[in-house]
């Protein structure tokens, strides 16, 4: 058996959670429920935090623009790649 369920929401707080998370509220709804039938809790993902946006966009800037990287000798970039244990 299935419920509807209708909330109101102003378009331009629908239009930010959208472009914050990524996804839509019925998406989100169906996630929240499925958490708490499933024994989750109800907390907030820290990785959709203000400060871990802030955090990515600053990364993401220092990649575009060739800052803080790490750079490789096409010898070296072999040897790491060679080194890691994946299986």
């Amino acid at each position: 058996m299935t419920e509807t369920i209708s909330i109101s929401v102003a378009s331009e707080d629908l239009k930010e959670f959208q472009e914050k998370t990524g996804m839509s509220l019925n998406d989100c709804i169906k996630i929240l429920i499925n958490s708490v039938k499933y024994g989750g809790k109800l907390e907030f993902d820290t990785f959709w935090s203000d400060e871990n946006m802030n955090y990515l966009k600053k990364a993401v800037d220092d990649i575009n623009n060739d800052r803080n990287l790490v750079k490789f000798t096409d010898e070296e970039w072999e040897k790491f790649v060679n080194e890691q244990d994946i299986h």
